[in-house]
């Protein structure tokens, strides 16, 4: 008979809420206690940030025929807002098959959640709970490297050197052997690129070969870099979409060459596991096999900024209308402070 947490934890929990188009706040809601059968209690010890999708949310810029399929487990409210919404937690598991272990869901930013058993993936001791932050993003780019069916050594280029596209190069510099170039237009982003160093190559849209590279994945989140990715590739050449757009109309020149050099553009959505490899893996499998690239230290680099809980309304008030400078960006809770000295 499992033993009721009531006596441990409060009997209420704080959740990060937008309210109105770009403006948000900390909400006190009550946890549904003792915890229900099938499910287990987390103390949240760490949360991630998507920029992107979370600027979207955040200013209510979800399309309506997009809502259905872009409502993430335990979503509260409505892409109308108020909303409560975010997909990565990381923390320890109170009660159930896990209990006192490290896990990961998908949960909005919230101190405390009752999470269904089956939604929770056990950690590695050795994995740290920031670096575990990067699991939905790392996901993401993995499925990318698969919809693409890249094969070495032929040329590659990724234009965007945001997180998604940073993973991308990342795995197909250390899993797949190749040396992909990063097209990025911003100078900044480009010098914060070469300090992780790790040998990756970039240049701006303006200096970037023309119709150069195999394969081309956007991950810029900007209509124009699309049509840079386009331009990028050669005969027969392969765009890889990783940006979500929104709401947002796009552009793009398809006279040119774009037509008897046989160009094509195919979208690739995490939700979905890559075609070539739907049938032989599930969901949990994918999973499983990013917890194994994460293993490498040299990620921890990517985290550019810590933002304690309390402070989160300010910093997604600032990321609704600017990105921050950095690559990912998580946020603390108080039981993981004792152990995180960085502020």
């Amino acid at each position: 008979m499992r033993a009721s947490p009531s006596s441990l934890v409060p009997s209420s929990t704080q959740a990060y809420w937008v309210e109105t188009p770009g403006r948000g706040a900390i909400r006190q809601e009550a946890l549904s206690l003792p915890v229900p059968e099938g499910h287990s209690l987390i103390e949240t010890w760490v949360t991630g940030i998507s920029p992107g999708t979370e600027r979207l949310v955040g200013l209510g810029h979800v399309p309506p025929e997009c809502r259905g399929t872009m409502e993430c487990p335990s979503m509260g409210g409505s892409f109308e807002l108020p909303a409560k919404y975010g997909y990565c937690l990381v923390g320890r598991a109170v009660n159930g098959p896990y209990a006192n272990r490290r896990v990961f869901t998908m949960h909005p930013h919230q101190d405390y959640a009752i999470v269904p058993e089956d939604r929770l993936l056990p950690l590695p001791e050795d994995l740290p709970p920031l670096r575990a932050t990067l699991i939905p993003n790392m996901e993401t780019a993995l499925n990318a490297i698969w919809d693409s069916e890249y094969q070495p050594p032929a040329p590659v280029a990724i234009v965007g050197g945001g997180i998604v596209g940073l993973l991308i190069a990342f795995l197909l510099k250390t899993a797949w052997d190749s040396h992909p170039l990063i097209i990025e237009i911003d100078k900044q982003r480009r010098q914060l690129i070469e300090e992780l160093g790790w040998g990756l190559t970039t240049l701006g849209p303006q200096d970037s070969p023309r119709e150069a590279f195999s394969l081309c994945f956007h991950s810029s989140g900007q209509g124009s870099g699309l049509q840079t990715a386009l331009d990028s590739v050669g005969f027969e050449g392969r765009v890889i979409e990783v940006s979500w757009l929104g709401h947002r109309p796009v552009s793009l020149h398809l006279g040119g060459s774009f037509h008897f050099q046989r160009k094509q553009i195919l979208s690739s959505q995490v939700s979905t596991i890559a075609k070539p490899k739907r049938g032989h893996l599930t969901h949990r499998q994918r999973l499983e096999q990013v917890l194994v690239y994460l293993q490498n230290p040299r990620l921890d680099a990517l985290i550019s900024q810590v933002i304690r809980f309390d402070n989160l309304p300010l910093f997604m008030q600032q990321l609704y209308h600017k990105n921050p400078d950095g690559f990912s960006f998580a946020v603390i809770y108080r039981p993981f402070e004792r152990y995180f000295h960085k502020t």
